[in-house]
């Protein structure tokens, strides 16, 4: 045997005790790791997107209720603030016809009441007006001089006392309710109201 084929043999031993690096790549169990861990961040980032989400859409629905809300206080508040005085009574007391838990009648033919869902508005006898919809609880209440409560129905001499009238209004949309809550005095029973 020559040297040249006695070298080789050796190489040839060298390289089966010693194999050459393998080249890089992933293994089934480093890839499988890989996409657990990816899933695992996925699922707490789209919780907490999703969870932000949520809160934003919630506070758009409560803003929007809120503004509703508020449109029809205003309205109420000009209408109820100014109910005038019963002409032939001595001394002035407003001229509210009645009051029940959920509506007010006054000038005989102007009310507010809770039709269905629906606040309606009618302005002397007219058709009725849609304050807002989607209502989910009204109350009226009323209270004296002395601010003491007054029954929740009332109709005819009994509704003399009032001076005060206390709205409540609530609204629902989404699973969202928001509610406001208003006093109001009659203008035409403060001092100087009735010039």
């Amino acid at each position: 045997m020559s040297r040249q084929h006695t070298a080789l043999r050796w190489k040839k031993i060298a390289r089966r005790k010693h194999p050459r690096a393998r080249t890089s790549g992933f293994t089934l169990i480093e890839a499988i790791a890989t996409i657990t861990i990816v899933a695992t961040i996925a699922i707490v980032a789209s919780r907490t997107i999703f969870s932000a989400i949520d809160s934003y859409a919630a506070a758009a629905t409560r803003a929007e209720l809120h503004a509703s809300l508020t449109t029809a206080l205003d309205r109420i508040s000009s209408e109820l603030s100014n109910i005038p005085l019963k002409a032939s009574a001595s001394p002035a007391v407003a001229d509210i016809s009645s009051v029940t838990g959920s509506s007010i009648t006054w000038s005989s033919n102007s009310s507010l009441a809770l039709s269905g869902t629906d606040l309606a508005y009618t302005d002397a006898g007219a058709t009725a007006v849609r304050l807002l919809n989607n209502v989910s609880a009204f109350s009226v209440a009323c209270s004296d001089e002395s601010n003491a409560a007054l029954p929740a129905s009332l109709s005819g001499g009994t509704c003399d006392p009032i001076r005060r009238i206390s709205i409540t209004l609530s609204t629902e949309r989404g699973g969202i309710t928001e509610t406001l809550r208003a006093r109001f005095f009659l203008r035409a029973l403060v001092a100087g109201g009735a010039n």
